[in-house]
């Protein structure tokens, strides 16, 4: 499982990496996805957050 979720957050990290600096640099195009690009940084944080609670569990088991 923490291998998925490991897996889930590389992919969203190279999805990140790749769109915001097009984002930043076309004309116009951050005002108008700003609220999308909000939502998957709260993902990104949440998939962490998520991440270090999982391997908590595991290795306290």
């Amino acid at each position: 499982m923490i291998t998925a979720l490991t897996a889930l957050l590389v992919l969203l990290s190279l999805g990140l990496v790749v769109t915001v600096p097009v984002a930043l640099a076309t004309p116009g195009e951050w005002e108008e996805s700003k609220i999308n690009f909000n939502r998957v940084f709260q993902a990104w944080v949440s998939l962490v957050i998520v991440i270090a609670a999982a391997d908590g569990i595991s290795a306290s088991i």
